[in-house]
């Protein structure tokens, strides 16, 4: 199991439920798609925020990269995927306090943050909020207290707009025309976890975006025709904040990521794993088998995670191929996960579209059960579920 996988698995959904403050529920919903999604997790405004910043513990929970680019002054940077991440959060205020606990990410879309309030209020914390704003919200209303690329006030004229970004996105079949010419270094900037495929392309290097900012920053290609693609098309932003500001002129980006073309075997292969063996406890088999507070959505749900488990105790999947193979939208997708989440069979987060999901190893165990490795992992969930 990668390291950076297993925090970003110890999801378990808050019993507390507290009302928005403010706003007309309508166009909070148009303007911040993701609430409806967690309806737990209370939000802060950013005139709140505003207002409770000298006293608010902001956590910063993306990447290292993502933080170097731009941040709120205050944030305490602890990422979303850092090991003992709910652990961790002990260490920055009391889980009985009077200061709000204010977790924020990239925008209005990114689901990250909700899901780090999710895990405070599920290890009883109290006053948590999301600030769903994100980032660039902050920057145009505080830029006093944010910091863009080094510089605080940060420079709303730097903030790279969809215009200079879509001018560096390629379709595929210019990508791979390019990745063939000698000179051309073509870049996976994708985390581990997402490379469920990879493109048919000759020597690709696969380097996420915290180590090669190293690299960047060196400025070792600043000669050569650079190609990178991510997940989704999302990563690529936060990298060209770096190749600007180190003078790449070079450099293009795949249009939408991996993700259009995923499905078409003439354009990606497979990442070959060696053992495909899923042991599983009969006593849990059959236990989650007479559950009565399971509907048939929720078994099918079951059925294809078991049928899916990448490594150890781990589906890692994009959710519109859920969806397409189990026929299910993703609303209801999601409510059934929330199901089994409450029931103890499963922890989940969403990720760049990704549904990565921790199942009881009890249940699904890709090895040997029995094994220190697998006692830990029990041991590791039934800590996550609250047993």
């Amino acid at each position: 199991m990668t390291r950076s996988a297993a925090p970003l698995l110890a999801l378990l959904l808050a019993l507390l439920v507290f009302p928005p403050a403010g706003g007309s529920p309508a166009r909070a919903q148009d303007d911040f798609p993701l609430r409806p999604y967690y309806p737990e997790v209370p939000w802060i405004t950013t005139e709140r925020l505003m207002a409770d910043y000298d006293a608010a513990v902001v956590v910063d929970i993306r990447s290292r990269f993502e933080y170097e680019v731009a941040h709120i002054n205050k944030a305490v940077l602890l990422p979303l995927t850092e090991e003992d991440f709910s652990q961790k959060l002990e260490y920055l205020r009391p889980k009985q306090a009077s200061e709000p606990m204010v977790f924020y990410c990239n925008g209005h879309s990114c689901a990250k943050s909700y899901q780090a309030a999710q895990i405070a209020l599920s290890q009883a914390f109290e006053n948590v909020f999301v600030y769903d704003g994100g980032i660039f919200d902050w920057i145009k209303a505080a830029p006093e207290r944010a910091t863009l690329m080094g510089e605080t006030p940060a420079r709303e004229d730097r903030v790279i707009s969809k215009t200079t970004l879509n001018r560096r996105l390629i379709s595929y079949q210019e990508f791979a025309e390019e990745a063939a010419r000698p000179g051309t270094v073509v870049i996976d900037i994708r985390d581990p976890f997402q490379r469920d495929v990879v493109p048919r392309l000759p020597d690709i290097r696969a380097i996420p975006l915290d180590p090669l900012l190293d690299l960047v920053t060196s400025r070792i290609w600043t000669e050569k025709r650079l190609l990178f693609f991510d997940a989704v098309g999302k990563q690529v932003l936060w990298l060209q904040y770096f190749l600007e500001s180190y003078d790449y002129f070079d450099y293009a980006f795949l249009d939408g990521g991996i993700r259009p073309i995923a499905g078409d075997p003439a354009l990606v292969k497979p990442v070959i794993e060696v053992d495909r063996t899923v042991a599983s406890d009969q006593a849990r088999l059959l236990e989650l088998t007479a559950d009565q507070r399971l509907d048939n959505a929720d078994r099918k749900v079951v059925s294809y995670l078991l049928a899916n488990i990448k490594f150890d105790n781990y589906v890692v999947i994009d959710m519109g191929k859920v969806s397409e193979d189990t026929g299910m939208t993703e609303t209801i997708l999601l409510k059934s996960m929330r199901k089994l989440t409450e029931d103890g069979y499963a922890v989940h987060s969403v990720m760049q579209g990704m549904l990565i999901v921790q199942v009881d190893p009890r249940l699904a165990w890709k090895g040997e059960t029995g094994d220190p490795l697998w006692k830990d992992k029990v041991e590791e969930f039934d800590r996550v579920i609250g047993k």
